[in-house]
């Protein structure tokens, strides 16, 4: 039998919870979370790693038309230690902007099977937990400000998380841009400090740096190896397993944030694999 991908099952779940109530919302804007390990964030800065470095997953989050207090979502996870919600699987919807932790708004479904889908309405017992008349509005006008964060018994600050966004603005702004000429707004990111790397074999490393900040969000990193893009990262990390044995590469960081600035380039690092 022919394995499902990652997107297919979450399209599918999708459509299953568009079938909850009559009002499903097709008109509303639908929200995305890219979750990784490496987008968790520590209450010690220096260390770079809290999360599952395996985990990943996606979420979309949307609203219900005619029905402004209620709030649908589907969430897709993977390569995470998964178990009944009564033993530590949760997962939360928390108000904070990347590279913070922030408190919880919205309590989601452990998806303790791999996946889970649900439509939460204010005033529903436990769902919001703040009360907040006006949460679920304010999560959809704001996605940025909000964020999805998984739980389990291996990490229970956090397996992995990842920020929302809008994914119909990002495509909106993208084609205005080209239609004022490519010009890009605001200021460029600040360059990503620290690089350092962890040589595991004489074909693997992986790459560290500190957070970059920004007046708006930074939305990734690329990785630039021996003077070319080698790749681009969402967190402070970057796996590399495409080495020589017992050779030498150099490599530096530009951050990029989600207005297309670029940041100046890092400090370089010079890095030999195994032998």
């Amino acid at each position: 039998m022919i394995r499902m991908t990652l997107r297919s099952r979450i399209i599918g779940a999708l459509c299953a919870t568009a079938s909850f109530g009559a009002l499903a919302g097709h008109t509303n804007e639908v929200l995305e979370a890219e979750l990784d390990g490496r987008e968790e964030v520590g209450s010690d800065p220096t260390q770079r790693l809290v999360g599952d470095p395996d985990g990943k997953g996606e979420a979309y989050v949307f609203g219900i038309d005619g029905d402004p207090t209620t709030l649908c979502y589907v969430l897709t996870v993977e390569k995470i230690q998964l178990v009944p919600v009564g033993e530590g699987m949760a997962a939360h919807i928390h108000e904070g902007a990347r590279d913070s932790n922030g408190p919880v708004v919205a309590a989601l479904a452990g998806p303790e099977d791999g996946n889970a889908a649900d439509c939460l309405t204010e005033g529903e017992m436990g769902k919001f937990p703040t009360e907040e008349a006006g949460i679920v509005q304010r999560i959809l006008d704001n996605p940025a400000q909000f964020y999805i964060n998984v739980h389990n018994p291996d990490f229970p600050d956090g397996a992995i998380r990842g920020q929302m966004s809008n994914q119909i603005h990002e495509h909106e702004h993208a084609h205005d841009d080209e239609e004022d000429g490519g010009m890009m707004t605001g200021d460029a990111p600040s360059v990503p400090m620290n690089l350092t790397a962890q040589v595991y074999s004489s074909s693997a490393l992986e790459l560290f740096w500190d957070r970059s900040t920004d007046d708006g969000v930074v939305s990734s990193y690329d990785v630039y190896r021996d003077g070319q893009i080698f790749g681009s990262a969402d967190g402070n990390s970057f796996y590399d397993d495409d080495l020589m044995p017992g050779t030498s590469y150099e490599y530096f960081v530009v951050a990029v944030d989600d207005q297309a600035n670029e940041s100046d380039a890092s400090d370089s690092i010079s890095v030999t694999s195994r032998d």
